[in-house]
Parts: C-alpha cells; structure tokens; sequence
C-alpha cells in the first residue's frame, strides 16, 4: 500500500470482526481420537490445499495413508507442476516427487490417475529414479491413461511468456491438446508407430505455428535454454534433444519407446478409473492426495487467469476419479499453513507484498535476498505496530543495516521469505508470504467443508505478535468502479468474511484488514521444544480460536516441525 491509497483508507470505520477475541479453549489428542473416527465415517478421504498450494499437505496425507484401512492412494488429476517435499527419518531423506503419490514410501498401494498430464521422461528419470538409488520398491505403483507431456509442449509453455510465474512444465499447452483431442495418451505408446505420427504431425501444428510466429529457430531457442539452466536446471537433456533432432517426431517415438515401451522399470499400467470404483466398491477407503489447491484451480472464477489448467477443488478430484455422485461417505480436510505462501502471479491481498514484487526486481532465487532484512524482531516490531485499530497497515519505512528503505510489509516479506527458505518445490522462485487469511477461508469453508490441518504455525513461535486478515477494502488510485458478479465495487468498499468473494481485476485493487493479537513467544510448540505434557500455550488457542470462529471451519491438527509425525491433534472444548 503506498502512501496516498493509506491517506484513503486510513479513516474507513472498525469492523466488528476486530473487536477483543472471546475466550478460546482446546484439549490436545491423540491422532486415533481425533483423525480415526474421521476416516472410519468415510469411504473416501480428500486432502486438498486451502490457498494457493505449498501449504504443507504432506504429513496430513502420511497419516491417513498410514491408516489400516487405507487401501489406495490415488493422485487424482494435474500435472509435474506440482511439487510434494516428503521428509523420510527412517533413511533419513528429503523426497521431492510431482506426481507419485507420497504414499508410495509406506509401501501402500499406489495409482496416477488417467487425468493427470506426464511427462515420462520426466518421471522415470526424476521421480522413479529417487525411489531406484535409495532402494524404495514401487512395484505397488500403478498408472493409468495419462494425457502425454512432450518437449513441445514445455517449449510452448516458455515461447509463450519466457518470463512469467510459470513452472514451464508445459501443463497448460498439454491441457490445450487433451481440450482439443489432438495430444497423446500414455495407450498411445503402444499402438504403431505410424499411428504415433500421425498424431503427433497434428499436435505440432501450434508448435510450428508459434516457432513462426515469435521468430524462434530451433538454434535461438538452444541457445536461450541454456542460458536459463545456468541457474539451475529447468529445461532437462531430452528438450535440448528434441531441439536439436533433424527428424522430430522420430525423435519422439523413439524416446517413448525406450522410456515406456521397452522400459520393464516404467510403472505397471491399468484401467485406473475401474480400480478407484472397484476398490470403493468392494468397502475399501481411498485417499486422494490433490496438488495445487483450490484457489488454483480452474473451475475457481475468483483466480482464473492465474489459475493451473486442471479443476484441482475436492469436487473436481472426485469427478476426475470417475465415481457415482452420492454413492460413497467424502470428507475433504483443508490444509492451511502460517504464513501462507503464493508463488506465481494473480492477486494476493493476503500477502506481504503484491504478488509480482520479486518477479519486478528480477529475483529468480533465494540467494538474491541473503543477508537483507534479517532482524526479525525489528522489522516485526515495525510492521505491526503500523496497523491501526481498524486494521489498515501504514506504510511505514524499515531502514537495514546497510542503508537500504523498505516498506515494512516488504521487509517482512524478504525476512520471512529467506528464514523459512520458502520458494517453489518446481520453479525455485521466492515465495510471496503474508497472513491467514479468512475471507479466503471462509470460502472454502463453503466449497469443501469444516475440517482444516494447520501446518507452520511453530514458524511463528518467536512472533511478539500475530494476525488475521478479517476483512478487505477495495480502493483503485484512479477511482475507477470495478464490476464482479453483479456486483459494483466502489473505492472504501469492505468485502467480509461469508460475502461473495470478487474476481481477479477486483482482487488486485484490495487491501487487507488486519487483527492483530498477541503470540506465543517465549512457550514455544515447535517438535523438541515444547513440553508435550504441558496444554497449549492459551495465546495460540486463541489465534486458532478466532481463526475458527470467523471461517467456520474446525481445526483439527497443527503443524509444528518438519517430520512427519509433527502433527498436535487437537478438540475445541
């Protein structure tokens, strides 16, 4: 917020939703008390994200996976642009994998749904080779009908905007394939390779087409990739390959041939929509495991445009997975994560900064931000005491060491940015972090149920202070009116939480309201620190209280460490 938007806002009235907090109490359970009966009143079990993915969802999916019942675990729909990171204490590893259910490390049997989009090279050589040098079987992995991720679809991703938010893990030109019926699928492998080309001599018309069009030849291109991977990798050995094959489609049906056809290590294959319906059938529990989250997904009106190209909602994972409406008992539990993090483009009136400010100032990775903003007391201090009682952040100035002013909302974003090395499991690209937000909350209380996980929330352990966003407030510099279903947003508008929330180009214009509260500092939750003995420190029942009552939503566990068992299960009494 600059200076003459906070000159506008600064007098707009106290909502109710900043008045003092009511008393908040909660016990703390086990997991058989608290997650158990949940998913024994259920047939299916959806994990899925509550803002704009990266929020943490793995140590929520590995203890239902870990449950008896459990008998499939099932990546319903999207692509390699997703990342999951998975911490193994056992070996002692981090995993990283884009589209082999997490479950895969317990031994559980496993299925990659024949909606997601694949790139197999990818797969066998990322993914499959992890599991292949730690020993790892995954002969309990299956997949089925994928739409085909090839080469040209991620060098359509990058001619397309070479310097966006976007992971070039060519999701969105595949997406465009599968809409038009023109892309392979994973049976197609298998069929002559005559009946490949033909296809494929079909598929590659918009490649050509934008080649021409941007002036590229196959050298410019080679040549701009490599540039791109001198920070680290983005464009793997087989898109160079396919730039530099004289005869391309020979290229292609040569490469799946040795990479599936002929590959005895490549996943084993099956019908995979009759596996969910018959394992549902026969009485046995699945979990879906969705990436991204619903914020990104791209039946969501309000993010569209800087949506993924796949309906990753809990009702677009159950459509994808083929079975009868109404026939079977479906719980979805939300994931949030404090501070919630964005990486990509797209509004963000939750973050500490818009959502292109490192994107503006040519920040690709962390190491660019090193050594700038790092007293987190003194820049916490400093932010928060520059919201006024009716929630509107002044933008007050932080000076660092070295000299350099900041506004405070991006000393904190470049603080909390770094501490917590939050950056994109896929594009590596800085993270844009900011407050829990409720009016987003709120919403996907109405999509997708009560239930939420917070995860991170010991990340704000030595936190003097914390927030929510209660509120918005719209205000555009020129004045100008925005429209978004209907309705006709004025500056000084306030949207709260439960009203209908607006589009993109209405989003841009707003601005968060803040309630402030009082943290936990000093009585510390985080794995190995706090006593488990001892209840929870009352100032972060309070947070989770309030949080709760506004959204509707029912917290069940929170986050507090990395390892997977770094859950506290909790019961509002």
């Amino acid at each position: 917020m600059d200076q003459q938007t906070f000159e506008a806002l600064k007098g707009i009235e106290t909502i109710p939703e900043l008045a003092k907090n009511p008393r908040h109490n909660y016990s703390i359970c086990t997991l058989e008390e608290r997650l158990d009966p949940i998913i024994q009143q259920n047939d299916i079990i959806i994990v899925a994200g509550a803002f704009f993915g990266d929020e943490g969802k793995g140590k929520t999916i590995d203890a239902i996976a870990r449950n008896q019942l459990i008998q499939l675990i099932v990546r319903v729909n999207s692509g390699q642009n997703a990342g999951h990171t998975i911490y193994d204490p056992v070996r002692g590893i981090k995993f990283v994998t884009h589209a082999v259910p997490s479950g895969i490390l317990l031994g559980k049997k496993c299925l990659i749904n024949s909606e997601c989009e694949i790139d197999p090279w990818t797969l066998m050589n990322d993914e499959i080779a992890q599991l292949v040098a730690h020993d790892i079987p995954y002969d309990k992995l299956y997949i089925g009908n994928v739409h085909i991720v090839t080469p040209y679809h991620k060098l359509l991703d990058f001619m397309r905007s070479p310097d966006n938010a976007s992971t070039l893990q060519g999701i969105s030109p595949a997406h465009s394939s599968k809409v038009s019926k023109t892309g392979l699928r994973l049976d197609d492998l298998f069929r002559p390779e005559q009946e490949q080309e033909k296809i494929l001599l079909r598929d590659m018309e918009t490649f050509w087409a934008m080649m021409q069009y941007k002036g590229y030849t196959n050298e410019t291109l080679i040549e701009k990739i490599k540039d791109m991977n001198k920070e680290y990798t983005r464009f793997p050995e087989h898109i160079l390959g396919f730039l530099k094959a004289e005869h391309k489609i020979k290229y292609l049906t040569d490469l799946y041939k040795k990479t599936v056809v002929d590959n005895k290590g490549f996943p084993k294959r099956t019908d995979s929509q009759r596996m969910i319906q018959d394992t549902a059938a026969s009485g046995g529990k699945l979990l879906f495991e969705l990436s991204q989250s619903i914020l990104l997904s791209n039946a969501q009106g309000t993010h569209w445009r800087s949506s993924t190209s796949a309906n990753t909602s809990a009702a677009g994972a159950y459509a994808s997975a083929g079975l009868e409406p109404g026939r079977y008992r479906v719980v979805t539990i939300n994931v949030q994560k404090t501070p919630p993090s964005r990486v990509g483009v797209g509004a963000n009136p939750a973050g500490f900064v818009p959502q292109d400010y490192f994107s503006r100032q040519k920040i690709r990775t962390l190491d660019s931000l090193k050594g700038k903003c790092e007293d987190e007391a003194a820049i916490q201090s400093a932010y928060f005491s520059a919201v006024g009682p009716n929630g509107i952040l002044e933008p007050r100035e932080y000076i660092d060491k070295d000299g350099t002013r900041y506004l405070v909302g991006e000393a904190m974003a470049i603080n909390q940015c770094v501490k917590l090395e939050e950056c994109g499991a896929t594009t590596k690209k800085p993270r844009v972090l900011g407050l829990l937000d409720c009016v987003m909350q709120g919403e996907v209380v109405r999509s997708q149920g009560k239930y939420v996980s917070i995860s991170g929330i010991d990340r704000l352990d030595d936190w003097e202070k914390v927030g929510i966003i209660v509120g918005y407030v719209y205000h555009a510099p020129d004045n100008r009116e925005s429209d978004s279903n209907g309705v006709v947003y004025k500056n000084s508008h306030i949207i709260h939480i439960g009203e209908p929330v607006p589009c993109d180009h209405v989003l841009k214009y707003c601005h968060p309201i803040i309630k402030v509260m009082k943290g936990w500092k000093g009585k510390p939750i985080a794995a190995g620190k706090r006593n488990p003995d001892e209840p929870l420190p009352k100032r972060l029942q309070a947070f989770i209280g309030e949080f709760d009552r506004l959204t509707g939503s029912e917290t069940i566990s929170i986050g507090n460490g990395k390892e997977p068992q770094d859950l506290i299960y909790i019961r509002r009494r």
